[in-house]
């Protein structure tokens, strides 16, 4: 499961976020999407793809919250060096957004008739943040889609 990395300062403070980087081979030609997630999961540091000066670390959360990502905390939980964020909190409201609520959410959707689960409902995306309410709930609206728009690309 993809998501995006936050980073966070030594009270847990989302300082900065990083929704998604693509990877470029020597000549600039572009590989794909970075999985966090993946890199994660291998025991990889994000250090190892991004620093924010003013983090003292970085971890993949499954929701694309935008800039409102700054007004929560996070909590992690794991073994050292396989730590994840198990939680954000509102840092004025208290509202917490558990990891395992959304992931079984996540696993709750059923596939469409391709075999594709689109869960950009419950999650956001890169491109599309989760509409959120002052105290850091889901907000009940819809995502609005985008317009096509043109695309560069290689031929």
């Amino acid at each position: 499961m993809i998501g995006a990395l936050l980073a966070y300062d030594v009270a847990g403070n989302v300082v900065a976020t990083l929704d998604a980087l693509v990877q470029l081979d020597v000549t600039g030609i572009p590989l794909g999407l970075v999985d966090f997630a993946a890199h994660e999961a291998a025991g990889g540091e994000h250090t190892d793809i991004w620093s924010v000066s003013n983090a003292v670390g970085s971890k993949v959360w499954p929701e694309w919250l935008g800039g409102r990502a700054h007004d929560f905390r996070v909590e992690l939980e794991g073994p050292p060096g396989h730590k994840r964020i198990a939680r954000l909190i509102h840092r004025s409201s208290g509202h917490v957004r558990e990891r395992r609520s959304i992931e079984e959410a996540i696993a709750g959707v059923r596939p469409d008739e391709h075999g594709r689960r689109d869960v950009r409902h419950l999650v956001g995306g890169p491109d599309r943040p989760l509409p959120l309410e002052q105290d850091g709930r889901t907000a009940g609206r819809q995502l609005q889609g985008r317009p096509p728009l043109p695309l560069i690309s290689l031929r």
